[in-house]
């Protein structure tokens, strides 16, 4: 009896196993990338994985039409954050840039049309700047600080252009957002160096134009980038503060990922 008992159990498994199918996964939905520095990574917010620009962002770019001519909104939008903190724009051509176009192809390149990119957004340019700018210019706008800027400006100006360049020829069909920087110095401990922060970001005071104006006039250079201006829109509470005199907080964070779900959709 024991062995009829044993027999029939097996049986009853094999049954079991070969009747009923494995349990799907989660569907593979479109896919939101990130690139950049800090503020991109989310380093300072209380939870870079939920309170940052970013991942609210994505969050809230589910409830959109994220596919051209959809039918319906992305709530499967995944996100693959590649922001590094510290990052400046020739570390991300030779370290995002690369992940991110392969992602791109593959995605693009498979047998499933709704796995493919559908967002790219970028925040990058502050950290050419800060430091060599605060080096150079702390005595105030002379011909050396001038001189410094422009020279990082042209950089810049050319490390942008690859990076919006090479994306937009790789993902002609994502859109793809850059934020302009806000000025954070008022905030902390730097806030007497807060004017040249205001033109080192604008022009102005010997500067025909500020690094947003680069942003702004690459982006239009290579077309079909959306510029998202959060200069001027955080106050002095929206940054961390004190000794830290780069970072937006969570209340920073969010403006900055509602100017962003405003200027893309």
């Amino acid at each position: 009896m024991r062995r009829i008992t044993i027999t029939m159990a097996v049986a009853l498994l094999v049954t079991a196993s070969i009747a009923v199918p494995a349990m799907a996964g989660p569907p593979e939905g479109p896919v939101h990338i990130a690139l950049g520095d800090s503020i991109a990574a989310g380093s300072v917010a209380n939870n870079n994985e939920v309170t940052a620009y970013v991942p609210r962002l994505n969050r809230w770019l589910r409830s959109v039409d994220c596919v051209a001519d959809g039918p319906s909104a992305c709530p499967h939008l995944e996100l693959h954050n590649y922001a590094v903190g510290g990052a400046q724009s020739s570390d991300l051509i030779a370290d995002q840039l690369p992940a991110a176009v392969a992602e791109i192809l593959a995605r693009a390149g498979d047998s499933d049309p709704g796995n493919d990119v559908a967002y790219v957004t970028l925040t990058i340019g502050g950290n050419d700047l800060f430091e060599p700018v605060l080096a150079a210019c702390a005595g105030g706008v002379g011909p050396d600080c001038v001189n410094t800027i422009q020279s990082i400006f042209a950089g810049y100006q050319g490390n942008l252009g690859q990076i919006l360049g090479t994306l937009r020829a790789v993902a002609p069909n994502a859109e793809i957002a850059i934020m302009t920087y806000a000025n954070p110095l008022a905030s902390c401990d730097l806030a007497a160096l807060a004017p040249l922060a205001d033109v080192v970001l604008e022009g102005g005071d010997g500067l025909p134009g500020g690094l947003n104006d680069i942003i702004r006039g690459v982006a239009g250079a290579v077309g079909g980038v959306t510029v998202v201006e959060t200069y001027g829109l955080l106050e002095l509470n929206d940054f961390v503060g004190g000794t830290d005199c780069l970072h937006p907080d969570d209340s920073g964070h969010r403006k900055i990922a509602r100017a962003f779900l405003e200027a893309m959709t």
